[in-house]
C-alpha cells in the first residue's frame, strides 16, 4: 500500500489531447479518487488540453512543473511514460501497466542467457504493427522518447490493468498489484440491454486501429458485413453495439482491450485470437471456443463468424459470465483505490 498524509497530493500523468483506452483509464482514476476525496490532480505531458471525451471526468490539470517533489506525495504514470519519473527523487512513484507493448523501458529489463528478451516480450516487440505503433508514439511524445529509460526500483509501486501484465511485471519488479479500470461512465450509465437477435443486424464490428493479417483478408470478402469502429462518439458507439451481433479482434492483445468489454457489455458476441492477454480467462472471460488458435486461417475464421451470426440466440448466454464480471469492476476498482492509497490519520 501507499501511505498518504492528510495533506498528501496525488499527481496522475496522462497525455493531453489524446483519446484512447489508456488516457481514459487515467482520467477515470482521477474521477474516482476525487469522488473519494483524495487530493488528486491530472498532469498532462506533450499536449496541454482536455480532449472532449474526458470533460465528463472534470479533470483538474496541473503542469508537470507544478508537481511538488515531496516524500508525502505520489506521482502515477502509465507504463508508456516511466521516463517522467527520472525528473523526481523524493516523491513516491507508481507505474500503472495499462498494456505491455508500449512500455518505454524494455531496454532496462534483464536479458536471458542467450542475450535475448523473454519470449513474451519478443512476441510483443517483433511485429511490424508494433514497430509502426512505437514510431507513432515517438512522434506523439517526442519529449519522453528523448530521455534515457527510467530504471524501476524496488521502492516503486506497480499496478497492473490485466493479468497478462501482472504475470510479466511480477517476475521482474516489486510491489505489484492488480488494478483494473471499469468501463467509462457513459457505458455504465446506459443500463440494461436487449439480448435478442431480432433487435440486431448481422453486423460484424472491428477496430481498424488494431490490424491483423487475417482481418485484411476478411475485409475483402462480400459475404460478411464488417463495420469499422471509427468516427463515432461514445453515444453513437453504444447504439451501434446494441444493434450488432458480433465484435472480432485478431490483434496482439497487449492488454485486455476496452472494446471487447464495451461490446460484450452491450450485447454482442466476441471472437478473438488466442494470444497474449486473450489467452487467460481473467482478462477475456469468454469460453475457449471463441478464442481461435488458428486465427490466421481466413476460411476457418470466416466460417466461425458466419456461424456465430446465425446462432446468436443460442450463443449469447455463453457471455453472461463476462458481462457480469464487467459489471462488477467498478466496485472492485473503488475498493482497490482505498486499499492501495491509504490515508493515515
Amino acid at each position: 500500500m501507499i501511505q498518504l498524509q492528510r495533506d498528501s497530493k496525488i499527481y496522475i500523468c496522462a497525455p493531453g489531447g489524446k483519446a484512447s483506452g489508456g488516457p481514459e483509464a487515467l482520467h477515470q482514476l482521477f474521477y474516482y479518487m476525487k469522488q473519494l476525496n483524495y487530493n488528486v490532480f491530472m498532469c498532462y505531458y506533450d499536449e496541454f488540453w482536455i480532449h472532449p471525451r474526458y470533460v465528463i471526468y472534470s479533470p483538474e490539470i496541473l503542469d508537470l512543473n507544478e508537481v511538488e517533489d515531496a516524500e508525502k506525495n505520489v506521482i502515477l504514470v502509465p507504463e508508456i511514460a516511466t521516463k517522467i519519473l527520472k525528473d523526481y527523487s523524493a516523491i513516491k512513484k507508481c507505474i500503472w501497466w495499462l498494456s505491455l507493448q508500449h512500455y518505454d523501458g524494455f531496454e532496462t529489463i534483464e536479458m536471458n542467457s542467450r542475450g535475448k528478451l523473454s519470449a513474451i516480450v519478443r512476441s510483443l516487440i517483433s511485429s511490424r504493427f508494433l514497430e509502426i505503433r512505437l514510431n507513432l508514439y515517438k512522434r506523439l511524445f517526442p519529449s519522453l522518447y528523448a530521455k534515457k529509460p527510467y530504471v524501476i526500483s524496488n521502492k516503486d509501486f506497480n499496478l497492473c490493468g490485466s493479468k497478462f501484465a501482472f504475470e510479466f511485471v511480477q517476475k521482474r519488479f516489486y510491489k505489484v498489484h492488480m488494478f483494473v479500470e471499469p468501463l467509462g461512465i457513459r457505458f455504465l450509465n446506459r443500463g440494461q440491454v436487449q439480448l435478442l437477435s431480432h433487435t440486431r443486424s448481422d453486423l460484424v464490428l472491428y477496430n481498424p486501429s488494431k490490424p491483423s493479417p487475417v482481418m485484411e483478408k476478411l475485409l475483402k470478402r462480400s459475404d460478411i458485413s464488417f463495420i469499422p469502429l471509427q468516427g463515432y462518439n461514445e453515444e453513437e458507439m453504444i447504439e451501434l453495439f446494441r444493434k450488432s451481433k458480433l465484435y472480432v479482434d485478431f490483434g496482439m492483445f497487449g492488454g485486455p482491450e476496452r472494446l471487447p468489454k464495451e461490446t460484450v457489455y452491450n450485447g454482442t458476441l466476441l471472437l478473438v485470437a488466442n494470444r497474449n492477454a486473450a489467452k487467460n480467462n481473467f482478462d477475456v472471460a469468454i469460453p475457449q471456443k471463441f478464442k481461435l488458435d488458428n486465427f490466421d486461417d481466413e476460411s476457418h475464421v470466416a466460417e466461425m463468424i458466419k456461424m456465430m451470426i446465425c446462432e446468436y440466440d443460442s450463443l449469447i448466454d455463453d457471455f453472461d459470465l463476462f458481462r457480469t464480471k464487467i459489471d462488477r469492476i467498478e466496485d472492485i476498482f473503488i475498493g482497490d483505490i482505498k486499499k492501495y492509497f491509504v490515508r493515515v490519520e
